[in-house]
């Protein structure tokens, strides 16, 4: 039976199955309510979500090869981000906060706009994807330990600082944090699928509390382990202290730019140059000024920041799978694919970065880009 047909099959089925096997009312009652939930979520998912993750949970939808981070494959039932110790499933808790949130970095953006219901549905759909969940339960989720009193202070920095070294950190996040370590480049997941560390020095992180939490918990099916028994009480709030002290004070434009090189480093060298503030400005200017050729509907206008309004803060890779294939990775926006902003290896051409840095960041004053008009409902 397909993935698609079971949320279905027990709405179907279940009464069926209840009298075989004697169950009690109650039991059945909540069955059927679990089957209805299943199957709101699998009309969710099937609307917001395969562009990405696949029919079949895979991670191998029609935009997944567009992205450096490559979708989860729901089948393992391995998940980086959660509240539970390293191996461990996550909570439904921890389902429902990456999709409300999104994974910053990553082409998973922010789910927020979905009604609660359907953001709780279709969690509870991602679970049918492997029988993990079948064997198993999620454990309690770790407690972190009290937050120290003196956490935004020098001394914090330096503790956590020295947990960094102690914690050998280094090797793969670079003595500097800028994920410029020995073994950065050699680092595969679970799925054979480039690892990269994170550059602490750009940024983006979410609460200290979230990171403390992941330097506990570590992320499956990565090589960020758990670190739970290798710091000492409270020494995960000093290093969540220091990563975050490490984060880039650039401008927002300036930002973006040095994230565009090092996520397409050859294309920005030979289309662009050095990340600059100066390359950022014309690089922006550029995407508020691109001609389409004949044919392309110009009735209206994308705000720069009309997208972020429903997804968050994207990826620039997810901007790369918008412009080849908006329907995958933006769905019930009408926009469509504007294939000479990627080339035929799904990379960012010239213009293709310049509508990023736009896009991303605009020109701090109301120059509409002229992309095309985009209908959020």
């Amino acid at each position: 039976m397909s993935v698609h047909a079971r949320g279905a099959f027990w709405l179907v089925c279940l009464p069926l199955a209840v009298a075989l096997t004697g169950c009690g009312v109650s039991e059945w009652a909540e069955e059927r309510r679990l089957a209805r939930i299943v199957a709101r979520g699998e009309a969710v998912y099937q609307e917001n979500c395969v562009g990405c993750h696949g029919v079949n949970g895979d991670g191998q939808g029609p935009a997944a090869a567009l992205l450096l981070t490559k979708p989860r494959d729901f089948r393992q039932a391995t998940f980086k981000f959660r509240s539970t110790p390293g191996g461990a499933l996550p909570t439904d808790d921890d389902l429902l906060e990456t999709i409300t949130d999104g994974i910053a970095a990553t082409a998973m953006p922010s789910f927020r706009w979905l009604e609660g219901e359907d953001r709780k549905a279709v969690a509870e759909y991602v679970k049918t994807f492997s029988r993990r969940w079948e064997r198993a339960a999620a454990p309690p989720s770790v407690q972190l330990p009290a937050q120290p009193d003196d956490l935004q202070t020098v001394a914090a920095l330096i503790r956590g600082r020295a947990a960094y070294r102690r914690a050998g950190c280094a090797p793969c996040h670079g003595v500097d944090g800028k994920a410029s370590g020995t073994l950065a480049s050699t680092l595969v997941d679970d799925w054979g699928h480039p690892s990269r560390p994170r550059d602490f020095t750009q940024g983006g992180f979410k609460k200290a509390g979230h990171l403390a939490r992941t330097i506990l918990t570590g992320m499956n099916g990565t090589a960020m382990a758990s670190f739970a028994e290798v710091l000492d009480p409270g020494e995960a709030w000093d290093l969540a202290a220091y990563l975050r002290s490490l984060g880039a004070v650039d401008q927002p434009r300036l930002r973006t730019v040095k994230r565009l090189a090092r996520d397409y480093p050859e294309e920005f060298s030979r289309h662009v140059g050095e990340p600059s503030e100066a390359e950022g400005l014309e690089l922006a200017h550029r995407g508020a000024e691109l001609s389409f050729p004949p044919g392309y509907v110009q009735t209206g206008w994308i705000p720069a920041h009309h997208l972020p309004q429903r997804y968050g803060a994207q990826s620039n890779d997810w901007y790369v799978a918008l412009f080849s294939m908006p329907e995958a990775v933006a769905p019930g926006m009408t926009l469509e694919p504007m294939p000479e902003l990627v080339d035929a290896n799904g990379r960012p051409t010239a213009d293709g970065l310049a509508a990023i840095v736009y896009l991303r960041t605009g020109l701090g004053f109301p120059i509409m880009c002229g992309l095309r008009r985009l209908t959020i409902p």
